[in-house]
């Protein structure tokens, strides 16, 4: 098909050829156009092809025109060929044959490069469905091709299009394309370098010789350019401030498998520095500058430390509105001393303020939900600080999977802050049946909204039934009851505890009260909550456990009581469910009041966690709690329903869950299940990282832990060689009907003769 059509152009060429023979200027002159008119067109216009022509009617015709107007419609591409020719009426005949229009691309072949990148790089090229087609362009189109395959290293990727006519003028072009086999690094050759060897420099590099897994020796365009960034970086981060790439040469093997690739360098002289100094319009102090620059005189010249400097700067002048500030490095070379003399130029412009702040990509959440998170506020200064605030605290609230505010300049002195958010589940509904390793079979009814209708507040609703629990719940919480951030939360409550199935003690305990809670900010990371709980308690115990109808015979068998409690929380995180850098930590206390109830007791908890990033995708995360409680007044300890349980998700992973620490004597009280104590202690080690072969990993996590952990009888009785400790892999996902959270353990330090070991656990809508 090719070959027709190339005929076809040459016949074009031969038309305009000879048309100028047989218009001669004796013929024209004697030849005046009275009408134009056109032949074989039926997709091009009249009007189109006239404005092409350089006759018009009432004109004379030469050679010169005709030779001019048939060159001029031909390098259109609209037309395979052209001819003029006259009628004794005086009209001149404009005949065209029109090239055939392309009705379907189809690509076949590619795996590296995906269709829709393809395509896109066709209609670069003006080859497109509808467009007119032009056998020429085809070329282009291969050696484009080849290149985008050259650039990834496929150097022997072989690229067929084959043409197929369709009636009515029209065409099929099939892109065949065979990708074979990527070229790997045959060679690397660095040239010049005489102060760091050869092995140093190549272990900076992406690209490798000889890599035993991985693709580090297949060779990449882009990955070589990089890697020659690196090595540039390298030096001048080590004080070679003159070093230079002097070039690159890559060369190809015959059977286009290989690629040597040569790099030649200049490493010149070491430098240090020695002098600093800061020019222009500081706006702060020198002093605060001179903290702000990780490095003083005598030092070895870095690059990096410069651009980190010079951003240190400009991030301290945009707190004080100066958004737009400059910060220009000078470097003074000497190069007699090796010295470098760095001058950082200060300009800091107009102060900028805040015109509007556009909010984008909230399709739930209404806007003054987010405007209350903000603390950049219109027609304030501009302040990066505040900035990195407001975006801090929109992803600590948990209703968005991601956030982003962008500076969007209006003037000289005026920005517009627009921020984009993107909605994520913040609750569920559940009806149903379901499954627990702990509670067995479970029905459910129930709705949890932390952003109900997008009003930001958090809503509760559930009715659950299983072996182990029954509960019933209502509760509605505004995080922002004042203005000033003061939050108000009301629930009611019931419930109904099988202690025996949750491998406790042969124990039940039914509860009816209602909740208050207060919240009030201390400051934008500290808060402090106030809690009272006005509870009224049955307590049921079978006829086995003696120690159930002992305390029951002592108390009695219903206990009404208020409770109070009061918690502080430092929290600097920047996500809800998955923060990769920040703290969190709390300390809270609650307290049955003595004048309510005839066993009186107080708990204590606290907790701390830390989140430092290892790299863009790992985290470090260090987590560890204490509780302990006890009686007071006339009580001397806790209520044995009361007491605190470790081992499963949330505690020690590995190990059944609430089956760590003392147990009941079968013999003395009529069970033998874990006792509980008055004191816990728990910590997690952990790095987190996305769950890999997962296009969007934003909401799921994968960690490698180590967790320890135990409960004590009291204080006296805790030892540290009693911790049990575990090792393994976890899984949190946000899924639609809640969080879900697996993991699969290894205990390491436990007891063969008391401790109860569970490898695979899981848990749904618990949290992480």
């Amino acid at each position: 098909m090719v070959n027709m059509f190339q005929k076809k152009s040459t016949n074009t060429i031969l038309s305009a050829a000879i048309a100028s023979l047989l218009f001669t200027p004796s013929l024209a002159l004697a030849f005046t156009v009275k009408e134009i008119k056109v032949e074989g067109s039926n997709k091009i216009g009249f009007e189109t092809i006239n404005s092409y022509l350089s006759i018009s009617p009432g004109q004379n015709l030469d050679s010169r025109t005709t030779q001019e107007s048939i060159q001029r419609l031909y390098k259109t591409g609209f037309f395979q060929d052209v001819s003029l020719y006259k009628r004794d009426d005086g009209t001149l005949v404009i005949k065209v044959v029109e090239r055939p229009s392309i009705a379907e691309i189809k690509i076949e072949g590619n795996s590296l490069i995906e269709t829709d990148v393809l395509n896109t790089a066709l209609d670069g090229l003006g080859i497109k469905k509808g467009r007119i087609y032009n056998h020429v362009q085809m070329d282009q189109v291969v050696v484009d091709l080849k290149r985008r395959y050259q650039n990834q290293g496929y150097y022997a990727a072989v690229i067929n299009i084959v043409t197929t006519e369709l009636p009515r003028n029209r065409v099929e072009l099939k892109i065949d394309i065979n990708e074979g086999e990527p070229a790997t690094i045959g060679r690397i050759n660095l040239v010049g370098n005489k102060i760091y060897p050869d092995q140093r420099l190549k272990s900076q590099m992406q690209v490798t010789e000889n890599a035993s897994f991985g693709s580090g020796d297949k060779y990449s365009k882009p990955k070589m350019e990089a890697d020659i960034e690196t090595i540039k970086s390298y030096y001048l981060d080590r004080g070679y401030a003159e070093f230079k790439i002097r070039s690159s040469q890559v060369s190809i093997s015959a059977d286009k498998t290989k690629v040597f690739t040569t790099i030649n360098m200049t490493e010149g002289a070491q430098y240090t520095i020695s002098d600093i100094q800061y020019l222009g319009e500081l706006i702060v102090d020198k002093k605060e500058l001179e903290a702000l620059t990780a490095f003083k005189k005598g030092d070895v010249f870095s690059r990096s430390a410069v651009i980190s400097a010079v951003n240190a700067i400009r991030d301290r002048l945009s707190e004080e509105g100066y958004a737009f500030a400059d910060v220009t490095p000078d470097t003074l070379l000497d190069r007699e001393n090796r010295t470098i003399a760095l001058n950082f130029k200060v300009d800091p412009k107009k102060r900028v303020y805040i015109r509007r702040v556009e909010i984008e990509g909230n399709t739930r959440t209404r806007d003054h939900v987010i405007r209350r998170e903000m603390r950049q506020l219109e027609s304030a200064p501009y302040s990066l600080k505040m900035v990195r605030q407001s975006k801090e605290r929109l992803q600590r609230v948990g209703f968005f999977k991601s956030t982003d505010i962008e500076t969007k300049r209006v003037s000289q002195d005026q920005v517009d802050l627009v921020v984009k958010v993107e909605e994520q589940p913040t609750g569920s509904f559940s009806a149903g049946v379901g499954y627990s390793q702990l509670d067995g079979v479970s029905f459910n009814l129930g709705v949890s909204e932390r952003n109900f209708i997008g009003s930001g507040h958090k809503l509760n609703f559930n009715v659950a039934t299983s072996a182990a629990r029954k509960s019933a719940d209502i509760g509605v919480t505004n995080p922002y009851f004042t203005d000033d951030g003061v939050s108000l939360g009301v629930s009611l409550y019931y419930s109904e505890i099988d202690a025996d199935e949750l491998d406790i003690a042969d124990y039940t305990t039914n509860n009816l009260g209602v909740r208050l809670s207060l919240g009030y900010p201390l400051s934008e990371n500290n808060s402090l909550t106030y809690g009272l709980k006005f509870d009224s308690q049955d307590l049921v115990c079978s006829d086995s456990f003696s120690f159930c109808s002992d305390y029951i015979d002592e108390n009695g068998k219903t206990s009404n009581s208020i409770i109070a409690s009061i918690g502080w929380t430092h929290n600097t995180t920047n996500a809800f469910y998955f923060p990769s850098d920040g703290q969190k930590t709390s300390l809270s206390v609650e307290a049955v009041l003595p004048s309510t109830s005839d066993t009186p007791y107080y708990k204590v908890y606290a907790n701390e966690s830390w989140f430092q990033p290892l790299s863009k995708n790992f985290t470090l995360q260090l987590k560890t709690g204490l509780a302990f409680g006890d009686g007071y007044g006339d009580a001397t300890e806790l209520p044995f329903y009361e007491t605190f349980y470790a081992g499963g998700i949330g505690t020690v992973r590995g190990f059944e869950p609430n089956s760590l620490g003392p147990r009941y004597s079968l013999t003395d009280d009529g069970s033998d299940r874990p006792t509980g104590g008055s004191v816990k202690l728990t910590g997690t080690a952990a790095v987190v990282l996305p769950v890999p072969f997962i296009e969007d990993s934003s909401n799921a996590r994968l960690s490698w832990f180590f967790d320890f952990g135990n409960v004590f009888s009291d204080f006296d009785a805790v030892e540290l060689g009693e911790l049990r400790t575990s090792t393994g892999l976890g899984v949190s996902w946000i899924t639609p009907v809640g969080p879900l959270t697996f993991s699969i353990a290894r205990p390491i330090a436990y007891s063969d003769a008391d401790d109860d070991l569970q490898t695979f656990q899981f848990t749904l809508g618990g949290g992480f």
